[in-house]
């Protein structure tokens, strides 16, 4: 094991210029921050080794910095998106093993660059829990199939660290696809060698069907379920909603494994890219996410529901026993320990904001209402004066309820959901203050791939275009009429195991706004925070292409424009401001209060005539009105 850097100054020079010198690119731009790495805009971020990182902590730093160089030195984009198949699985599968693949190049050719990327995987896997790990849906097969791609490229074993996850899938990946694998490793130089030979891995795992046709064709061919060539459509059957030529739906659009996100906006170009490198938050989730095309299409594009038998709405109490909330709830105040003096400033500086829009001003020398005290001493000096009255009036500040909406999905766990409950839990208690209600909720799944819903539409025969096919579970963590104090315990529950899964954001959106339009209060603002667009493999496999896309979609649109509730959504490092016409994209959660702090008094500055409109739509990082240190104690519980 290597030594500690005794300047960690130094180490970080020092990384820097490694990594440009392995990236081939010496302008660029190596910067530090937060506990997530990722590159980003031809920028790559590190986490911020600290002040007196452990040669383990180093090691796993260096890691992540030569996982992101090799990417950029050995990876060809346009090729691997290129190559990407249209079937979710197939996906996850096609990120993992290119990740593997340059990783491996490197790893093969220098030992201590090994040493390492082997440093930075041993983190991951313990984040993850790969070690103990029992369950196939906690248990990724793309892992498993990358975890093995690395061993045959480098010849070095899967770590200890993942000793669950390998006991769950290497018998079978050895037994269906051992020969395929190998072929895989022979060609590890060969990038397009290497998709076409995954593409025999994925048939021989029995994925066939998520492959589609030919990858050099699918840019040009439409979905099989419609059936129809793209030169026979019409003109305007090829524009979307913005007037402009219709996008491929097969095109990809995915967050994989590795950490690799290819976002396309809604016309059809290309926006910023950005990969994460596989550390412990970083690695995404894999997410399907196709370009959205106009419903109204037929049958197959209109959203549906195939069965709400198996859906619930419950409170969070009600998901655990009181004793594992407290227990929770504890564990989510250890985060906080020692951070009171940032959740007060956070807290009063919103608090003055928002109390500035409910100041009372007092009217002087009237000639009734309440006696004015100050004015007497003139009248006692001289009897001849009137008495001098004053009057009370107050500024107008509408009766307001906030909805806060939270992502409860896998990809959000760990560091982001920890986070985001904190900063609601600190939104709540501030709103409370001053006579704001406050509502907080979670939308999840209560399975991956398809609960209950999906087996009962395997049982009926597999009909097409089903629509939704999981089980869909929404949290009420605290109800507008529930005061914080007896609230509390239940944020909590996010820090549970096993709670976070899939996410159909835009049924959760639906069922948020109706419980708003029930509300009496004048004013209604409904805040969602996420960090990646709707998935759900069960639904996705079985639709058309942007399914639950396309819905979160027309459910803004409906929000938006045909109700009076303000919407309002921040994304967690996924930009959120291609749905959403009140957006910030923030790169790094610990930003999080920050952002939701300035946009909630932004909207009520507005309502307030403080200025005009303050929030508007960007990709940039938000800023906060804390320093920055003070929100990476506040994400890290330093």
């Amino acid at each position: 094991m290597s030594q500690p850097p005794s300047d960690p100054d130094a180490f970080k020079r020092a990384l820097a210029i490694t990594t440009r010198a392995l990236a081939g690119d010496k302008d660029l731009d190596v910067r530090y921050g937060g506990e997530i790495a990722g590159l980003s805009g031809g920028r790559i971020v590190l986490p911020n080794p600290g002040p007196e990182p452990s040669a383990a902590a180093a090691a796993a730093v260096r890691g992540r910095a030569d996982a992101l160089a090799l990417r950029l030195a050995h990876h060809d984009e346009a090729a691997h998106v290129g190559s990407l198949p249209p079937g979710a699985t197939a996906r996850a599968i096609f990120h993992a093993a290119e990740q593997a693949r340059v990783e491996s190049l490197g790893a093969r050719d220098m030992r201590g660059m090994a040493d390492n990327l082997d440093a930075a995987l041993v983190a991951r896997c313990r984040q993850k829990g790969w070690q103990r790990v029992e369950d196939r849906q906690a248990a990724p097969m793309e892992e498993a199939v990358a975890m093995m791609v690395r061993e045959r490229i480098t010849g070095r074993p899967a770590p200890a660290e993942a000793a669950g996850l390998m006991e769950l899938w290497r018998d079978q990946l050895e037994t269906v696809a051992g020969k395929s694998l190998d072929a895989l490793a022979e060609n590890a130089a060969d990038q397009k060698a290497f998709a076409d030979l995954l593409r025999t891995v994925i048939e021989d795992l029995d994925l066939a069907d998520e492959l589609g046709g030919d990858p050099e064709q699918s840019e040009n061919e439409d979905d099989d379920d419609e059936g129809v060539d793209r030169e026979q459509r019409t003109g305007e059957d090829e524009q979307d909603d913005d007037g402009k030529e219709g996008d491929d739906p097969d095109t990809p659009d995915a967050a994989g494994t590795a950490g690799d996100e290819e976002e396309i906006n809604a016309e059809g170009e290309d926006s910023e890219t950005r990969v994460e490198a596989m550390d412990d938050e970083g690695a995404a989730q894999t997410a399907m996410r196709p370009n959205w095309q106009p419903s109204g299409e037929g049958n197959a594009k209109a959203y549906k529901v195939f069965t709400r038998e198996f859906d619930e709405i419950i409170a969070a109490q009600d998901l655990c026993d009181s004793e594992e909330l407290e227990r929770l709830r504890k564990y989510l105040d250890n985060a906080l320990k020692g951070l009171d003096q940032v959740v007060g400033r956070l807290a009063n500086r919103l608090q003055r904001r928002l109390m500035a829009q409910q100041e009372r001003a007092w009217q002087f020398d009237l000639e009734e209402g309440v006696l004015d005290g100050s004015r007497l001493a003139r009248v006692i000096a001289d009897p001849s004066l009137p008495l001098s009255y004053k009057q009370e009036s107050d500024t107008e500040f509408r009766d307001t309820i906030v909805t806060l909406l939270l992502d409860n999905s896998g990809s959000m766990r760990g560091r982001p959901i920890m986070v985001a409950a904190a900063c609601a839990d600190i939104l709540a208690r501030t709103l409370e203050r001053v006579g704001v209600k406050t509502e907080i909720l979670g939308f999840t799944t209560k399975a991956w791939k398809g609960g209950r819903s999906k087996e009962k539409w395997l049982a009926e025969g597999k009909i097409p275009n089903p629509g939704r096919l999981n089980d869909l579970r929404h949290i009420i963590y605290k109800s507008a009429d529930t005061p914080w104090r007896r609230a509390r315990t239940n944020l909590g529950l996010m820090m549970r195991e096993g709670l976070l899964k899939e996410n159909i954001d835009g049924e959760a959106l639906m069922w948020a706004w109706k419980r708003l339009g029930a509300r009496p209060e004048q004013r209604r603002i409904m805040m969602v925070i996420s960090d990646g667009a709707p998935v759900d493999d069960g639904t996705q496999s079985a639709n058309s292409p942007g399914y639950l896309e396309r819905h979160l979609r027309e459910t803004i649109a409906l929000i938006e424009n045909r109700s009076e509730v303000e919407l309002l959504a921040i994304g967690i490092g996924h930009d959120v401001t291609r749905w959403y016409r009140r957006a910030v994209t923030i790169n790094d959660v610990e930003q999080l209060g920050g952002a939701m702090t300035d946009q909630l008094a932004s909207l009520f500055e507005e309502e307030g005539g403080g200025g005009g409109a303050r929030f508007s739509s960007r990709k940039e990082t938000a800023t906060s009105g804390l320093k920055r240190g003070d929100w990476a104690a506040l994400a890290g519980g330093r």
